[in-house]
Order: C-alpha cells, then sequence, then structure tokens
C-alpha cells in the first residue's frame, strides 16, 4: 500500500513539473556566434542578437539587444532567452554580471584572432545544440578553405607590407597593431603588418604613417570607417607611401574580414588574391 501510494506520488510530481522545450530560446551577442548558429541550421533557435549581427541579412530582421560591447540588459530580458551566447568582447561587465544575477544561462567563447578560438567557438555551439556531428562537419569543411587558402600564399616570395587602417579621426589615424584580429587576418593572407611596436588599435602620426610606407592600405567598407582613395593618399603621411604611388587600397566587408567566423577561409582567400592578384591569374 506504502509503494502504491510513493508511485502515485511520484508520478503526481512528475506530471507537475515542466517538460523542457526541445528548442532553446537563444541569444547572441556576437556576430561570429550568430554566423555559426546558422551555418549549423539551426537559425530557429535565434530570438535575438547583437549589432554586428549583419550575416545573413535574415539575421538583421531579428530583435537587437545593441552592439556586443554595450549590450542592453533590458533588451536581452525582454526576448525571455534561455541562453545567451557571448564572446570575452561583449560587455560591459556590469550588464553581464546583472544579466548572471537573474539567473540566464550564459556562454562565453574566446574573441582571440585565432583558428583555434575558431574552432572553439564551431564545436562549442554546435554542442549546445546538441548537434556535435554538425559541428565537426561544419569545423572540417572551414578548416580545408583555411588551408587551401594558406597554401596558396606559400607560392608567394615578397610578402607585401599592409597597413591596417580602423579609422580617420582628426589629427591621426587609428591603425591595427599587434594581436588584433586585422593583423592576424593579414598574416593569415601572406602579408606583413607595416606597423611594428605597436599593440592593439591605436593612434599614430602621419610621420609614422610615412616611416611604416606600406605597399598597401586596408580598411574595412563601412561609412565611419573608410575613405575613398584619392581623399585618403592626400592625407599627410598617406600621400608618400608606397600606397599611394599605386592607389593600393583595399575595402572589405568588417565582419566578413575581421568575424573570425564559419566565413574565414573564404575571407582570407579573398584577402590574398586582392594582395596578389597574380595568384587568381595562376588558378585561373
Amino acid at each position: 500500500m506504502k509503494l502504491k501510494k510513493l508511485l502515485i506520488s511520484t508520478c503526481a510530481v512528475l506530471w507537475m513539473q515542466p517538460v523542457a522545450a526541445s528548442t532553446e530560446r537563444i541569444v547572441t551577442a556576437d556576430g561570429s556566434l550568430t554566423e555559426i548558429i546558422y551555418a549549423l541550421q539551426a537559425e530557429d533557435t535565434l530570438v535575438g542578437v547583437d549589432t554586428t549581427s549583419n550575416y545573413p541579412e535574415s539575421a538583421t530582421q531579428l530583435p537587437q539587444i545593441g552592439y556586443k560591447r554595450a549590450i542592453s540588459v533590458e533588451g536581452v530580458l525582454s526576448l525571455n532567452p534561455d541562453l545567451l551566447l557571448i564572446t570575452e568582447e561583449s560587455g560591459p561587465p556590469k550588464s553581464i554580471n546583472q544579466l548572471r544575477q537573474t539567473g540566464l544561462k550564459i556562454k562565453q567563447f574566446s574573441a582571440k584572432p585565432t583558428i583555434e578560438a575558431v574552432q572553439a567557438k564551431i564545436t562549442g555551439i554546435a554542442e549546445l545544440l546538441g548537434k556535435a556531428d554538425k559541428g565537426e562537419i561544419l569545423w572540417n569543411d572551414v578548416q580545408s578553405r583555411i588551408e587551401a587558402a594558406k597554401a596558396k600564399t606559400k607560392q608567394v616570395k615578397q610578402p607585401v607590407r599592409v597597413l591596417f587602417v580602423l579609422g580617420m579621426n582628426e589629427k591621426s589615424p587609428i591603425v591595427a597593431g599587434h594581436n588584433t584580429h586585422a593583423e592576424s587576418m593579414i598574416k593569415l593572407a601572406g602579408g606583413i603588418n607595416a606597423i611594428e611596436g605597436l599593440e592593439g588599435y591605436k593612434p599614430i602620426t602621419p610621420e609614422a604613417v610615412a616611416v611604416a610606407n606600406p605597399d598597401i592600405i586596408l580598411m574595412m567598407a563601412r561609412k565611419e570607417h573608410s575613405i575613398p582613395a584619392d581623399k585618403l593618399f592626400s592625407q599627410p603621411g598617406f600621400m608618400l607611401t608606397k600606397a599611394a604611388k599605386a592607389q593600393g587600397l583595399i575595402s572589405m566587408e568588417g565582419m566578413y574580414l575581421l568575424g573570425f567566423g564559419p566565413r574565414i577561409g573564404d575571407a582570407i582567400h579573398e584577402l590574398s588574391e586582392k594582395f596578389y592578384p597574380q595568384l587568381k591569374t595562376a588558378q585561373q
């Protein structure tokens, strides 16, 4: 009799407990994480994204929680998510802490500009989604594209010196130094960062631009970060570079170039061909 009552009681408790949803409600605070979810064909789990999530186009139609470094706590909570995916660049820390205190599940990934970080993001998100097999398939495809792109650059005998310009302010251009996504992409595409002895993104003088004397200027193709070649190469310092003589300005979409997401292999391939047009000719 006691056993029967226990079984009835246990069944009643189980019946009253809500059944876990098969699909989590996910919010992403980095464009690369959003791209990975789409690449894993799990976009139906997304209920919100940050403003850097501009690929694919359909991601821009989702509710936004602000820029990844300035997440809106209210914006996130209003979407009633089960999981928030962030990177080390997401913030500010105060907002992340407030969200943790609500009990929201948060998973953080590395934002380092490395191939290893790309792999960790892909396989980590796949595991969270219960799609580990798809994650391995996606990573293998991404890795093969990266290796194919890097193999082409090994043909280059004289690497170009590249200066990445994040933006132009009234006095000094802001450029990429060591340990930046821009420098990593330049190297992966077979180039050399023309800036030495500088960490992160910092402003430099026109004189320093002339001394760096890059063969190519690399910029993001975005209004606030780009400038026409004729205007750029009329600026002090820039007009004295090899890049000015060759009108060597390359502009690429920001997340594609610097996102370190599942499109990285294609980005390396495209950038290397822009650095070295002969590679494209040789392939044809």
